[in-house]
């Protein structure tokens, strides 16, 4: 099978490098494209897609058919009690502060407020493709930020697609192996796995903090990514664990990608036109990154969801550390990402990769040039979750 995916991803970089392309074929690899960016560096961008045998798709027995906020409250605890999650690990809560679980109630409590029943409807239908962990992961996150359903609103207006593209979960320090132990958990309790492709298994980076990209291919087609993130153990003012010590194990940002189908060749919306379209709906963005990359991979972060409720004694404690007060109030991001996609005939073969059909009228078979992540547009999103003066 592994053949199969390396010959898939030779044939793509052969189409996408014609000889008036800015994409070029890796000088020493046949798997990989080359961009140069501006400042005259190159980005490696590996098309071997991940190795995954297709599971089931979990969430739709609690969240299809929901209508309202009542139903939607219900299929996430149901949802919650059904597979292990951290906090049914033992010691994961042992540097998560109390406040954690307050926040995570209230995130519930104040939704009752506003939440209106059409928005908890499209909600529940837009998690159920999804499976348990992502779904009760995304209603955390999505009732934590009115950017990402205002998203979700709006692409019933423009007839567009939302797609899940991925979703960070911060957790603690490398010191106590936090990020490790959610992999595994990630890993046995809910089937997800690492890419076979060499340095898409792990980041690190010089800012201080560590990353495990973990994937998922579900039998509907959907793909799932997981970001599970740590701060470096010498790195004790690194922002993650210290959002994991105030929020827990919610997802520090829930990355949406949005397509469209045109004369029946899926294809994506791009970055500005999504800025434009929630600008217009009050939503703004901070700086965007990926525009070398001819499209194949943009990202931006709309602007943090601030919680201005963190108790003062927990502000206090982070008093020594510089400008986190500020910082730590950043609660939740929504990533507007953009994803070139494959013509129909390498969606076919894509998808027969994984054993499934695939069907261009569905909405969730969607097939990116590239799947993973450029290490250095996930600093630079990272580092603007941390501005506060926009």
């Amino acid at each position: 099978m592994s053949d199969s995916f390396g010959e898939f991803s030779v044939t793509l970089v052969k189409k996408l490098t014609e000889p008036n392309s800015k994409l070029k074929k890796h000088i020493n690899n046949d798997h990989k494209l080359q961009i140069a960016k501006s400042n005259g560096d190159i980005a490696n961008l590996d098309l071997t897609p991940f190795i995954s045998t297709p599971q089931p798709v979990t969430a739709n027995t609690f969240f299809w058919g929901v209508s309202n906020v009542t139903g939607l409250f219900n299929a996430y605890d149901n949802a919650r009690d059904a597979l292990p999650f951290e906090k049914d690990v033992s010691g994961t809560y042992n540097n998560v502060c109390n406040y954690a679980d307050q926040f995570l109630s209230a995130l519930f409590s104040d939704a009752k407020s506003y939440l209106t029943n059409e928005q908890a409807a499209v909600i529940a239908e837009w998690v159920s493709d999804l499976d348990i962990y992502a779904a009760v992961k995304a209603t955390e996150s999505l009732l934590n930020s009115r950017a990402d359903i205002a998203l979700l609103m709006l692409a019933k207006q423009r007839d567009w697609i939302v797609h899940f593209d991925h979703m960070a979960i911060r957790c603690g320090s490398s010191s106590r192996k936090d990020a490790e132990h959610v992999v595994e958990l990630l890993c046995k309790e809910h089937d997800y796995v690492s890419s076979q492709v060499e340095g898409e298994d792990y980041y690190q980076f010089p800012e201080g903090w560590n990353a495990y990209p973990l994937y998922k291919m579900l039998e509907n087609g959907q793909v799932l990514r997981i970001f599970v993130d740590q701060s470096g153990a010498g790195h004790p003012e690194q922002i993650i664990q210290h959002w994991n010590y105030v929020y827990g194990y919610t997802a520090h940002h829930l990355a949406m990608r949005v397509t469209r189908v045109v004369n029946c060749q899926r294809v994506a919306v791009g970055l500005d036109e999504l800025i434009t379209a929630l600008q217009n709906k009050g939503v703004n963005t901070m700086t965007p990154t990926g525009m070398y990359t001819e499209g194949l991979l943009q990202q931006v972060f709309t602007k943090p969801e601030r919680n201005e409720a963190i108790p003062e004694e927990i502000m206090q404690s982070f008093q020594s550390i510089d400008a986190m007060q500020a910082k730590i109030g950043n609660g939740k991001l929504l990533e507007l990402v953009s994803r070139k996609e494959v013509d129909v005939d390498l969606a076919n073969q894509y998808f027969a990769l994984y054993g499934l059909t695939y069907d261009a009228s569905n909405p969730l078979h969607s097939v990116p040039i590239y799947h993973y992540f450029l290490p250095a547009q996930a600093a630079h999103v990272i580092k603007t979750s941390i501005e506060t003066d926009n």
